[in-house]
């Protein structure tokens, strides 16, 4: 029997095997300070570390978001399939200063603007995917990250409401 291709075709592009692996431990951090934060009393010793975890760990993933939407962006560029980014670089830099001032706001606002935040970057990467800037396992991986995100932000604010 033969050995499997690692980048066997799939809806014509090459599959990266370890990429959904990385989403899934990219985003098992934020799953256990979620479901540790809304299982915890309100006056655990560990509940405002927990909250500072949870929301250092989201902000700096929102960055990471951003960071990765510019490679792929240049990625693009390189292999011309695209015209010049035009104000793209820009709102890259706005959401990594974004995120970086997420830091410095309290909870529960924070996980509600953290949900904002990753719902808008996933909707800017599908826009991306569907104007051909970016590949289609892209688009598959990132929304999928993104709903997750999304929902355990709002359970965090939920939990600290």
């Amino acid at each position: 029997m033969a050995e499997p291709d690692p980048l066997n075709e799939r809806d014509g592009e090459a599959r990266l095997p370890g990429a959904r692996m990385a989403a899934v431990l990219a985003f098992a951090p934020i799953a256990a300070l979620t479901l540790w934060l809304a299982g915890i009393a309100d006056d655990h010793p560990w509940r405002d570390a927990t909250v500072d975890l949870l929301q250092t760990y989201a902000a700096l993933s929102l960055a990471y978001a951003a960071g990765t939407r510019r490679g792929v962006m240049l990625a693009a560029q390189d292999q011309h399939r695209t015209q010049p980014p035009g104000i793209d670089p820009l709102l890259c830099l706005v959401v990594l200063l974004a995120a970086w001032a997420l830091l410095f706001a309290s909870p529960p606002h924070v996980f509600a603007l953290l949900a904002v935040a990753f719902a808008a970057q996933g909707a800017w990467d599908a826009f991306a995917v569907h104007a051909g800037q970016a590949d289609a396992r892209f688009g598959r991986g990132r929304i999928s990250t993104t709903l997750l995100t999304v929902a355990a932000m709002v359970a965090a604010f939920l939990a600290t409401a």
